[in-house]
């Protein structure tokens, strides 16, 4: 054990401080002739509490009791100083802040065998910290004694009174803005002033990546040419973040090594692919709209309602002759529900991009978020704009997309026919032509091309618009924004606002078109207002997003391959409308 001293840093409170570890050196060892230095791995990020223990859970009274929780750890260049708050409504507790005020106690910290590292020399190279632990016995006599905060703050030299003449100024606002200064050893303290050191920190190169940031990076370095693991401070910020990020895949024991069996190099890829599939359910404006289902097979035929039952005026059940099933006898007809059928078939959409082994030695961290939202923005955009703007059409005119030459064979909108060409080609009489801005008259006369059973329903509608449309619609009075929507608001990602009660939504995926509402080898400077009727339509997943990166030594270069596989399809073909032409 390692051990710093402690000072109660706040008496009424229970709150106590002092440092718990202490940097040494091969001249200046603990009693067990070991040491610490900046380079010991001591877990810091592992754990947002510890518990606090009186001496190791060794005393006969108290034994393994917690009694309290360290909140903060922070290195400088003395050590890691600690604090904590004693749970002062536990048995024995007030003892054991009488013997901190009394400066008979010190900080001492614990870890677990099996994760201690130690060098033939006494260094400390690894030493997780699970737990600290008040003791009148320290391994390391130098600077541990513990203190409450406020006489913590009179030894140090540090003047606690600014707090109370500010009035205004809590204690915790206080400590986060006075520099902490350092004891000197005990040789030092006759002839020594009181030495400054640095503002305590604890840093990691970690800290500004989230969970799909580390799990993108440990994909990339794992396709690594000379993969052995990553680092065990990568491999526990990991493991932390995923956790704090409640993800699901969290095995047992994965913050112990990044060479241990289990670490989760299996999960690591399925989970990264995962929440990008996630993050696009939740922040794509046109996928979140509709019905999603899993394609079983491919193609996939979906069973649909139909027709519903007949309804009868009927008399009372007056005679046994009645009490029939079949015949006339019955004096309730009977009638059938017809059912039909929509058939998915899941196509493939599927990005690569490539990069040097150069980039993951050198820049991995730095670069690594931006690859991730460029990968996950392009694989999500693809999806929101094939389901806009799908159009099957390989003619050199027709293709609602490109009106004025032969589409490519590997366009994404070749995939499947989409929500623009339903009402543009397949049933044009959904369409009508603004030929001026937005107005509500318009607007109107588009949504009741719909049949009355879509149309009635605005709470089931959606209008999907350009940027430029957005704008129009800005300048309708009877536009409703969402700070205006009040309890209407909704949390459909993207809408803007309301028109007669059917939520508006804006998509970068959306075109500007020439005056025929199609992308044209003219000029495209027309919006377009699509109205969709969202139970009408379906969209199959045959496989979600999958990633992964391969390297490829004969190029010394990495490979990012991003797929997924989706049908879309819809029940009839008066489940959208369109306004088109419109001047923006």
């Amino acid at each position: 054990m390692s051990t710093t001293a402690v000072k109660m840093l706040d008496a009424k409170e229970g709150r106590v401080g002092g440092y718990l570890v202490i940097w040494g050196s091969g001249q200046q060892r603990d009693l067990q002739g070991e040491y610490f230095t900046p380079q010991s791995d001591l877990g810091l990020a592992w754990y947002e509490k510890r518990p606090v223990l009186y001496h190791h859970g060794l005393d006969g009274e108290l034994e393994a009791a917690v009694i309290g929780v360290i909140d903060t750890l922070k290195s400088d260049d003395t050590g890691v100083w600690a604090e904590a708050q004693l749970d002062l409504r536990r048995r024995y507790v007030r003892a054991v802040q009488r013997l901190v005020e009394k400066g008979a106690l010190s900080w001492s910290s614990g870890s677990l065998a099996h994760l201690v590292e130690v060098a033939d020399d006494g260094f400390i190279r690894r030493w997780p910290i699970v737990e600290g632990s008040l003791t009148p016995t320290p391994a390391e006599p130098r600077l541990t004694d513990v203190r409450t905060v406020k006489s913590a703050y009179k030894a140090l030299g540090i003047s606690f009174a600014i707090a109370e003449d500010a009035g205004e100024a809590t204690m915790n606002e206080q400590e986060n803005t006075l520099e902490r200064k350092r004891l000197p050893l005990a040789s030092e303290r006759e002839a020594a002033p009181y030495v400054a050191a640095k503002t305590l920190s604890v840093s990691s190169p970690y800290d500004k990546l989230d969970a799909l940031d580390l799990l993108h990076g440990y994909v990339l370095l794992r396709a690594a040419k000379n993969f052995h693991g990553v680092s065990e401070q990568y491999a526990n910020a990991l493991a932390w973040k995923v956790q704090k990020a409640g993800l699901s895949a969290i095995k047992a024991n994965e913050l112990s090594t990044s060479t241990q069996a289990g670490f989760g190099d299996e999960w690591v890829p399925d989970l990264w692919s995962a929440e990008i599939w996630r993050k696009a359910r939740l922040e794509n404006v046109i996928l979140p709209l509709f019905r999603g289902v899993e394609m079983p097979s491919n193609p996939f035929e979906l069973p649909i309602e139909g027709t519903d039952p007949a309804v009868y005026f009927v008399p009372e059940t007056a005679d046994e002759a009645q009490l029939t099933l079949g015949g006339s006898g019955n004096p309730i007809p009977d009638s059938k529900i017809a059912s039909g059928k929509v058939q998915l078939n899941a196509k493939k959409l599927a990005l690569r991009v490539g990069f040097s082994a150069e980039l993951v030695e050198d820049a991995i961290i730095p670069v690594l978020n931006i690859y991730r939202e460029q990968a996950m923005a392009a694989i999500a955009g693809a999806m929101d704009y094939v389901l806009l703007n799908g159009d099957t059409v390989g003619t050199a005119t027709g293709n609602i997309n490109s009106d004025h030459t032969t589409p490519g064979a590997t366009e994404r909108y070749m995939a499947f026919d989409g929500l623009r060409k339903l009402p543009l080609v397949t049933k044009s009489a959904n369409s009508v032509s603004a030929a001026a801005a937005p107005d509500l008259t318009k607007l109107r006369t588009t949504r009741f091309k719909l049949p009355a059973r879509y149309s009635a329903r605005p709470s089931d509608l959606a209008w999907i618009v350009d940027g430029g449309t957005y704008a129009k619609f800005l300048a309708m009075t009877e536009f409703l924004t969402m700070d205006k929507a009040g309890p209407l608001a909704t949390a459909l990602t993207g809408q803007i606002g309301f028109v007669d009660g059917a939520p508006v939504l804006v998509s970068a995926e959306m075109p500007l078109t020439e005056a025929d509402g199609k992308v044209g080898g003219g000029t495209n400077d027309k919006g377009t207002a699509l109205c969709v009727y969202r139970p009408g339509w379906v969209v199959g997943y045959r496989r979600r997003i999958a990633v992964s990166v391969d390297y490829l030594p004969y190029y010394d270069a990495y490979q990012l391959t991003a797929t997924v596989r989706l049908g879309f399809a819809r029940f009839d073909d008066d489940v959208a409308s369109v306004l088109y032409n419109v001047t923006v």
